[in-house]
């Protein structure tokens, strides 16, 4: 098999709520950087077992959530293209590595996949929200790391790719959130409900993704206690938006 060129820069950061850990990035042809799309980018464990399988998007992009802690290997190939694993790389609990692969077309030397790390305290009223995402089962995160790495212009973009929420147009230029069956979730920023009923105001005229910490996303069973309202939202669930700290 021809070997792969991969480079890769790691970020403390948090993942999804059963695996703590991602890995997230591109594959781009060497030479034009020119996206591949359908790659497939597989994470394999010291022995070789694969932990983690997806395809490239349009854009290059893959996302695939680490199981737990430990020494990896990350694999890319495509049809056409050299393909092989990458040097190992070591994910600690609440990491995210992102990486970015430059398949060649030809047999190239393979170079050592980088990685650098770097830890981030999250301020002290983000505290609920960490706690939840390392101890949450049933609740879907969207982490500060994946927001950067979706370049999404629209808070809404950004939540159109979770599974069970749609957006619909409104009377003006906006969108509105729905969750299962076509109802509207509730939807808190920063602890804070805000109403979205009617076609006053969107999600996006009140935060943009730029501004985001994080998003919880939760189904009408799975909400926390601390965002459980009498309303009729809740019996859509819920979406709960938090801003990066202000200095």
């Amino acid at each position: 098999m021809r070997p792969l060129l991969a480079a890769a820069a790691l970020l403390c950061a948090a993942a999804s709520t059963a695996t703590a850990q991602s890995v997230h990035g591109r594959v781009l042809e060497r030479g034009t950087d020119r996206p591949i799309n359908q790659a497939q980018v597989e994470l394999r464990s010291e022995a070789g077992a694969v932990r983690g399988r997806t395809l490239t998007d349009t854009t290059g992009a893959f996302d695939i959530d680490v199981p737990g802690a430990g020494i990896y290997r990350l694999a890319a190939a495509r049809v056409g293209y050299a393909g092989t694993l990458s040097d190992r790389v070591q994910i600690d609990y609440l990491d995210s590595v992102s990486v970015i692969f430059h398949i060649a077309t030809e047999a190239v030397a393979l170079e050592p996949v980088e990685v650098s790390a770097s830890t981030r305290q999250p301020p002290a009223w983000l505290a609920g929200y960490y706690q939840r995402l390392r101890a949450n089962r049933y609740g879907r995160f969207i982490t500060r790391d994946r927001i950067e790495a979706s370049h999404a212009s629209r808070t809404t973009d950004l939540l159109r790719r979770v599974a069970g929420l749609s957006m619909r147009p409104t009377r003006g230029t906006g969108y509105a959130i729905r969750g299962r069956g076509g109802c509207e979730p509730l939807v808190f920023i920063d602890g804070v409900q805000v109403s979205m009923y009617g076609a006053t105001a969107t999600v996006d005229d009140l935060v943009q993704p730029t501004d985001l910490e994080g998003v919880e996303i939760y189904e009408a069973s799975t909400i926390p206690v601390e965002f459980v309202r009498n309303l009729r939202g809740s019996m859509c669930g819920a979406i709960v938006l938090w801003t990066k700290l202000r200095v």
